[in-house]
């Protein structure tokens, strides 16, 4: 028996189904297209937006957790000197401008970026033209629909004028304004650090307390300016004295200190206390007049006298004022004094 063929009636009305399904379709295609445009235009004003407010974006394309394409914007140029095209030629250029001390943790942050970690990071990088420069790493991770990290952005931003203006802060907290010299907070820091190595090699460590003699004169007949003057004159005199490695500070007025770690033995610390004390003998020039001065030095050895940095700095000021006592213009080590004082008993 032949199966009954399908009406007219029954073709129109598959039609019409088929011709609805069609529009459908259309309808949801050109939504899609739709759709992708927005996304499109979207990520663009996303990427124009970060460039506004940034000096450049990278993008990392990621699969299987791995890198596998990196693009830089055009801004690269300004803050690193290398232009996109020169970083997509060298895939590795991004960690060869790190220097090797900064490579350990620049690839740790990079490590933990790839783990979905949006940590901001701060580190140096070496410009094309030779130059130091600090930026700061803001990664953006973007996520699929199944929570999979497919790609992220890195925000740099070139913070090195404010990284050397901090320096410089710092800098200008620690030193005396006058001479350049330590002041007497990084002087305690540094007396502190040489004690510690000191006491873990066995070695000996000497103090001097510097006090000249006869400024407040300079100053009662030339004026402030030609004391300061003479002060910043006094400070090349005594690093003069001293190893490049070795420390001289200035407390304030005509009060100087000095630190020679691994000093030897006591004579040494005496031959520098003698060297302080005949490099003042030269006259100082104010105003074309010659100005002669004199400087007073306690030293203390360290750990023969004491242990504790307060100590040490006391017994060296002790000593110094001894030397006023006698008469000015020497230098004294503290155990001596102690000798004679116990001789005296």
């Amino acid at each position: 028996m032949q199966a009954q063929s399908p009406s007219r009636e029954d073709l129109q009305a598959e039609i019409a189904t088929l011709r609805r399904r069609m529009s459908e379709l259309e309808t949801r295609q050109a939504q899609c297209q739709s759709a992708e445009q927005a996304l499109r235009d979207s990520e663009e004003r996303y990427r124009r937006l970060l460039e506004s407010v940034t000096d450049y974006v990278y993008t990392v394309t990621l699969h299987d957790g791995q890198p596998v394409e990196t693009r830089h914007g055009p801004n690269c140029l300004a803050v690193t000197g290398y232009t996109a095209e020169e970083y997509r030629q060298n895939p590795l250029l991004w960690l060869s401008m790190v220097p090797d001390e900064d490579r350990p943790a620049v690839l740790e942050h990079a490590n933990r970026v790839l783990k979905g970690e949006a940590v901001p990071f701060e580190h140096r990088i070496i410009h094309k033209d030779g130059s130091i420069r600090y930026i700061r790493n803001t990664p953006v991770p973007h996520w699929d629909h199944d929570g999979v990290m497919v790609s992220y952005d890195g925000i740099i931003n070139d913070i090195t004028e404010s990284k050397l203006a901090e320096a410089e802060i710092t800098r200008l907290s620690l030193h005396d304004g006058l001479t350049g010299l330590p002041n007497r907070i990084l002087y305690m820091d540094r007396l502190r650090l040489a004690l510690a190595l000191a006491a873990r090699h066995g070695e000996k460590v000497a103090i001097y307390f510097i006090d000249l003699d006869f400024f407040k004169q300079v100053n009662d007949d030339h004026g402030h300016d030609a004391g300061d003057a003479v002060l910043a004159a006094v400070a090349e005199r005594l690093l003069s004295c001293v190893r490049h490695t070795d420390t001289v500070a200035r407390l304030g007025g005509d009060e100087f200190v000095a630190l020679t770690p691994g000093i030897g033995n006591a004579g040494n610390a005496v031959s520098i206390a003698i060297k302080m004390v005949e490099v003042m003998r030269p006259p100082f020039m104010v105003h074309g007049q010659a100005c002669r001065l004199g400087v007073s030095v306690g030293v203390v050895i360290y750990p023969d006298d004491a242990t504790r940095s307060e100590d040490l700095l006391r017994m060296a000021d002790a000593a110094m004022y001894a030397v006023k006592k006698a008469g000015r213009n020497g230098w004294r080590l503290y155990a001596d004094i102690l000798a004679e004082t116990e001789a005296d008993k």
